[in-house]
C-alpha cells in the first residue's frame, strides 16, 4: 500500500505542478487579447451601475444579493475565460442570467422570498422568464426586439448544452482525450466572447425594461452611459421610441 501511494503522490506532484504551469501559460497566450478583454470588462460595468444607481436604493439585502452574484457571475466567467477554462467561464454565464431572473423576481415577491431562504420556495429559468413576459412593465411593449426575453431565453439554452455537456461544441473532450482544463483555444475564445456579449446585451435590455421609467430624459444619466456600451447600438433607435430613453456611445 505505501508504494502504491507513493506512485499516487508523485502522480499528484506532476498535476499539481502542471495545472499552475498551464494556466501561466494559457493567461500569457490570452494576454494578447487584451483589447478584447477590455471591452468585456466594460460591459460588466453596466452590473455595477445598475446596482449603485438603481438596485441598492430599492432591493433589500436579500434580493439585492441576487444582483451581487450576477455581478460576481459576469466576473468569474470574464477571469476563467482568461484562464482558457472556456466550458465553466460559460457555465458562468448561464449563472448571470438566473441570478438576475430570479432577483427582478423576488424584487416584488417578499414573502417568497422569506420562503427561498428557509429552503421552501425555488424558481427555475423557464418559471421566472415566463412571469416576466407577463409583468406589467413588459406586456404593453410592442417591440419584441428591446424586451431582452427572447435573446434571453436563447442563450440560456445555448449556455445549458455548455454546462451539460450535451454538445459536441462544449465538451471539454472534444477528441475523447483530456485535452487541459485550461487551453488557449482561439474558437473557444470567440464563442465565449460571443456569448459574454449576448448575454450582457440581453440582460441589460431586460433590465432596461423593468426599470425604464428611471431612465427617462436625463435621468440616471452615468447608468445611461454604461447601458450604451453593453447593449447592441442597432436597438438605441427602437429604445428611444418606445421607452423615450436616450442611449449613445
Amino acid at each position: 500500500m505505501q508504494s502504491f501511494l507513493q506512485e499516487v503522490d508523485q502522480n499528484f506532484d506532476s498535476f499539481f505542478n502542471e495545472v499552475e504551469a498551464n494556466i501561466s501559460s494559457v493567461i500569457a497566450d490570452n494576454n494578447a487579447y487584451k483589447d478584447k478583454f477590455k471591452e468585456s470588462y466594460r460591459r460588466l460595468v453596466s452590473y455595477q451601475a445598475w446596482k449603485s444607481e438603481i438596485l441598492e436604493k430599492i432591493a433589500c439585502d436579500e434580493s439585492l444579493q441576487f444582483f451581487t452574484e450576477a455581478q460576481n457571475d459576469g466576473l468569474m466567467s470574464h477571469a476563467l475565460a482568461r484562464q482558457g477554462s472556456w466550458r465553466v467561464a460559460l457555465m458562468s454565464l448561464r449563472s448571470c442570467i438566473e441570478n438576475t431572473v430570479f432577483g427582478l423576481y423576488y424584487l416584488e415577491h417578499p414573502v417568497e422570498l422569506k420562503l427561498w431562504a428557509k429552503n421552501k420556495h425555488k424558481l427555475g429559468f423557464t418559471e421566472t422568464i415566463t412571469y416576466l413576459a407577463k409583468h406589467p412593465s413588459f406586456i404593453d411593449i410592442n417591440e419584441p426586439s428591446i424586451l431582452g426575453i427572447e435573446a434571453l431565453k436563447n442563450e440560456y439554452a445555448t449556455l445549458s448544452k455548455a454546462v451539460h455537456g450535451s454538445s459536441k461544441l462544449f465538451r471539454m473532450t472534444k477528441t475523447g482525450s483530456i485535452e487541459g482544463l485550461n487551453i488557449t483555444s482561439m474558437p473557444d475564445f470567440g464563442g465565449w466572447q460571443s456569448r459574454e456579449r449576448a448575454v450582457l446585451n440581453a440582460l441589460n435590455l431586460l433590465l432596461t425594461t423593468f426599470f425604464k421609467e428611471d431612465l427617462v430624459g436625463s435621468a440616471n444619466a452615468n447608468l445611461r452611459k454604461a447601458v450604451s456600451i453593453a447593449v447592441s447600438s442597432d436597438k438605441f433607435v427602437k429604445i428611444k421610441e418606445h421607452y423615450r430613453i436616450n442611449l449613445n456611445k
